[in-house]
């Protein structure tokens, strides 16, 4: 645990802390008494002892990545915090506002915290989500741990801000920094077994599990692996067998059948080629640029009239389809 009612810059300057907002098992959150905006992340002593060098070396990396400390969507490390003795004991970032995208992907859930939400809604968050993560990766960054209690959309906008980043994985002057945190539903097979502080995150194993992230919010929740009736997500992730592709075999009935009815067959394509042959074979998933593309092309088809709008459509999608699977060339 953490005994502080105050902290101190590299200059030495006291900054005094508000009341406590949040508890992890790393550390604590702070907001600072006099400018709330401010968050201060204190890892607890016993993580300062295990870990306090290796912390320290790799946020002083981070905050050397001026465009990260600059974008929006991120809620970056910006300046490290010391005990009254100069010890590194944290840093300092913005304030992120809204709420945990695990509310859209619940079924009863994103009623009451996005009231006024619609698919639109929905598919324009998952737009921006896929923007910062392409932000991230253009400076060497992999999020690993896809967690959707840390990517916060704020209700009444299209805004998301990703938080928790000091877990990412990041190479910086020669200066490999591994993400020691994951969950096995979230991760790729070519990672599965293996500790995640020795997981090299790529490019596709972040696009795999983006897609996963995808498919819970569009599908209210829904794992893709989680088939009713057969094996838990991981098992099923291991062998590829993914229930929404050829034949439609094992998708449950009802709301979720629904939704799958009405999505754009560009989507359905890159859902079915990502999670049954790209199980395996990571040129078969769908990049972030293949994402953003057809979650543009959805957006742009919905606002045609082409496909429902509401979350959760009341009844299948007759099977007359006005729309196309061709790319857009304009956003």
């Amino acid at each position: 645990m953490t005994n502080q009612s105050c902290v101190f810059d590299v200059h030495q300057d006291k900054k005094i802390l508000g009341e406590l907002l949040a508890k992890g098992g790393e550390g604590e959150v702070y907001p600072l008494w006099n400018q709330e905006d401010v968050l201060v992340k204190l890892y607890h002593s016993k993580q300062l002892e295990v870990r306090g060098v290796e912390l320290e070396k790799k946020i002083e990396a981070m905050r050397k990545l001026a465009r990260l400390r600059q974008l929006k969507g991120v809620s970056w490390p910006l300046i490290s915090v010391y005990d009254q003795d100069q010890r590194w004991i944290g840093y300092g970032m913005y304030r992120a506002q809204g709420k945990p995208m695990f509310f859209l992907a619940h079924a009863l859930l994103y009623k009451k915290h996005f009231p006024d939400l619609d698919r639109r809604g929905l598919v324009s968050y998952l737009i921006k989500l896929v923007q910062h993560l392409r932000a991230l990766h253009s400076q060497g960054v992999m999020v690993g741990d896809f967690n959707l209690h840390n990517i916060l959309c704020e209700p009444g906008s299209d805004q998301v801000t990703l938080i928790d980043c000091d877990s990412y994985q990041l190479r910086i002057g020669g200066q490999h920094y591994l993400n020691p945190v994951g969950s096995a539903d979230m991760t790729p097979k070519e990672h599965q077994g293996i500790p995640f502080c020795q997981v090299v995150r790529s490019s596709e194993s972040e696009a795999f599990s983006l897609a996963i992230i995808l498919f819970k919010c569009l599908l209210l929740g829904r794992h893709p692996y989680d088939i009713v009736g057969g094996e838990d997500p991981v098992t099923n992730l291991q062998r590829g067998n993914f229930a929404y592709g050829v034949g439609n075999k094992g998708i449950p009935k009802g709301a979720w059948y629904n939704i799958w009815s009405h999505m754009p067959h560009r989507m359905k394509t890159l859902f079915i080629n990502t999670f049954t042959e790209g199980a395996d074979d990571l040129s078969k998933r769908a990049n972030l640029d293949e994402w953003l593309e057809a979650l543009h092309l959805y957006r742009k088809e919905m606002d045609k009239g082409w496909h429902e709008k509401a979350i959760c459509p009341s009844a299948p999608k007759p099977r007359v389809y006005r729309g196309n699977s061709q790319p857009i060339t304009h956003f």
